[in-house]
């Protein structure tokens, strides 16, 4: 499939809430299991990195999943999506902050706690439970996939999930050739991919994080803000 470019974000900020306020809809959350979907695949991964407090399967607001069948029905035929992550547990939203703040303190010792602090918040919300301004994982509004093709093979998307550098940006490669850089056939290939996904996701009414080819939006506020939404629908959420 010839799908266009994917376009610049028009939110560059990381803290992207902006003040936009939620009025919950209190819906209910969903096991990606049940979502009775045979294109849609759970794979639960920090369940099986073995991070303590990690669900043995996916949840979901009841919208989100709604808007996932709808994604998975756009693939090319035996194409199927990939949940890799949805709700967050308080606690496992702290672990991997916590994981990822220490890893980098270790790489750049010179760096102050609130340039760490800043650096770790480009690719994980802190453990937010502020019914004003939820991490968006807790909301149940966020989830993290990919695509698998006819052979079950993820596609190659450029990176692996949770590889936190630039080459991560969801418009990476279309940045390299704006920039005259010429791809070779391995990352045309992921930029295909990427932008397969992009706008599968986003023609069932997803928003992209721009930093995370894998993680889309609906309902939260980060959704609210790219869609100029005047509320939220979903907040802080629990099982």
């Amino acid at each position: 499939m010839d799908f266009k470019q994917i376009p610049i974000p028009p939110l560059p900020s990381r803290l992207r809430n902006q003040g936009k306020r939620i009025n919950d809809n209190h819906e209910a959350l969903v096991a990606i299991q049940d979502l009775g979907e045979s294109s849609i695949i759970d794979s639960p991964q920090y369940r099986k990195l073995g991070l303590s407090g990690a669900l043995s399967r996916s949840l979901v607001r009841q919208g989100v999943g709604e808007k996932l069948v709808k994604a998975a029905n756009l693939l090319p035929d035996e194409y199927s999506l990939v949940v890799w992550d949805g709700w967050r547990p308080y606690e496992v939203q702290k672990a991997i902050f916590d994981d990822y703040y220490s890893k980098l303190e270790h790489e750049h010792t010179g760096l102050t706690k609130d340039q760490l602090y800043e650096k770790t918040m480009k690719f994980v919300s802190p453990p937010s439970v502020d019914q004003g301004e939820p991490a968006p994982h807790i909301t149940g509004g966020s989830v993290d996939l990919g695509i698998l093709n006819e052979s079950g093979a993820l596609l190659d998307f450029g990176t692996e999930f949770d590889d936190f550098t630039e080459k991560s940006r969801t418009r990476y490669y279309e940045e390299q050739l704006e920039q005259g850089h010429k791809l070779s056939p391995q990352e045309q290939n992921a930029l295909e991919n990427r932008r397969l996904l992009y706008h599968v996701m986003g023609n069932s009414g997803f928003s992209n994080y721009f930093e995370e080819w894998w993680h889309f939006d609906y309902g939260n506020q980060w959704w609210a803000v790219s869609y100029q939404e005047p509320l939220a629908i979903y907040g802080l959420t629990n099982i």
